[in-house]
């Protein structure tokens, strides 16, 4: 794996504990809108010192080829983290499969930069780690991230009932899948 990728407009860079402070501003910024589909963060998480243990976890994760994380900028303003994209749960043997997970900030919702970090990710998942199958679990009322998997071509396979427990309440999830051809 790679610590860089470029697509059109982004530059998707692994995990460094070097990018602390721009995490740390990227987290707290997006903090109300991450909050409503991920469990919510103790209040060190949002700092520096924290993002760089973090972000070093992240970076043992990767060598150790288990998990990894890459944070994107835009290639015209590569000083401000923009989103993040993972590839987690990677299994090899009879399963080969990996879950996809990313997030863009606010500020740059609805151009299709989600789109463009998940086709390059799964063009990742597929051809350079050699995987069978890419799934992701997104709660219904997610409609734009379900567009996002679906418009690369990630197909709905089941639906989990209290699948995950986000801010003290069981939430339900749509697990979708896309298979290497």
């Amino acid at each position: 794996m790679r610590k860089r990728y470029t697509t059109d407009r982004m530059i998707l860079r692994l995990a460094d504990p070097a990018f602390a402070r721009m995490t740390a501003a990227f987290f707290a910024e997006n903090r109300k809108i991450f909050e409503r589909y991920e469990e919510k963060r103790p209040e060190e998480f949002y700092l520096p010192e924290f993002q760089e243990i973090w972000l070093e976890i992240q970076q043992e994760k990767a060598k150790k080829k288990e998990w990894f994380t890459y944070y994107l900028f835009e290639k015209r303003k590569p000083g401000t983290v923009i989103g993040t994209l993972s590839l987690s749960q990677i299994q090899y043997g009879s399963l080969c499969s990996g879950v996809i997970g990313y997030r863009i900030s606010q500020s740059h919702q609805g151009l299709g930069l989600g789109t463009e970090a998940v086709r390059e990710g799964t063009r990742i998942g597929f051809e350079e780690l050699h995987l069978h199958r890419m799934e992701a679990d997104v709660m219904p009322d997610n409609q734009a991230s379900l567009r996002v998997l679906e418009k690369c071509g990630y197909e709905k396979e089941g639906y989990f009932r209290e699948y995950l427990r986000i801010n003290g309440k069981w939430e339900d999830h749509i697990h979708l899948a896309a298979i290497r051809t």
